[in-house]
């Protein structure tokens, strides 16, 4: 009879350290998966912010030498300064960047979905991450379109161009850019300029901070 406990217990055990032990070899594989694939997703971050750094300070550079214009523009509708008109024409054409930047963040979205960058991944990396794309693209995006809008509603609208250099339209241009109207314009677009471009120098720096940690991160 105890022999027959002794056996029966033995192979209990035997089958209880075999089921154990599946679960365990079952466990590891999975966590192992799932490294491989966070590995992945911090890979494909990293190639996106990579192509996004040099687009973002682009446009941080194009914004920069159009704020310069509208900066010179303001300084020389003061009442105090000498107008140029020719002069005024032309930092116009100048004041107005030709993009505005839209990130890339399809390989974060789906590293966010599955949940392995949110629960998986190093916390403090995680949350460097995040505030890129929460925090960072979203105000550029917001701002760049403030900026966008600004572009197209500055009224009255100056004719340009070789019709600028006509005699009357001379004349009524250079009294649309006396009125009162038309330098709060120039002055709002000034400051939502000035304002995209400190959203833009720091998305840049963010994206480098990033861009070190993820390195640190997969050597």
């Amino acid at each position: 009879m105890n022999r027959l406990l002794t056996r029966g217990g033995v192979e209990f055990l035997a089958v209880f350290l075999g089921i154990a032990l599946s679960f365990n070899v079952e466990e590891w594989r999975e966590d192992s998966q799932i490294k491989n694939r966070l590995r992945s997703d911090y890979i494909n971050i990293k190639k996106d912010l990579e192509k996004d750094l040099p687009y973002l300070q682009r446009i941080a550079r194009e914004t920069h030498a159009a704020n310069q214009s509208t900066v010179k523009m303001l300084a020389m509708l003061d009442p105090d300064s000498s107008f140029s008109y020719d002069n005024f024409m032309l930092l116009n054409s100048k004041s107005v960047s030709n993009n505005t930047f839209f990130g890339t963040q399809s390989s974060y979205d789906a590293s966010v979905s599955s949940g392995r960058l949110t629960y998986f991944g190093n916390d403090e990396l995680s949350n460097e991450i995040g505030k890129i794309y929460s925090h960072h693209y979203y105000r550029i995006h917001y701002n760049g379109e403030l900026l966008d809008k600004t572009y197209f509603r500055e009224l009255p609208i100056l004719v340009t161009g070789a019709l600028s250099n006509k005699a009357k339209i001379r004349q009524e241009n250079t009294k649309i850019i006396k009125t009162h109207t038309y330098i709060t314009e120039v002055q709002l677009k000034e400051e939502i300029q000035r304002i995209y471009i400190l959203r833009c120098n720091a998305g840049v720096d963010q994206i480098k901070k990033v861009i070190q940690m993820l390195n640190e991160e997969l050597n």
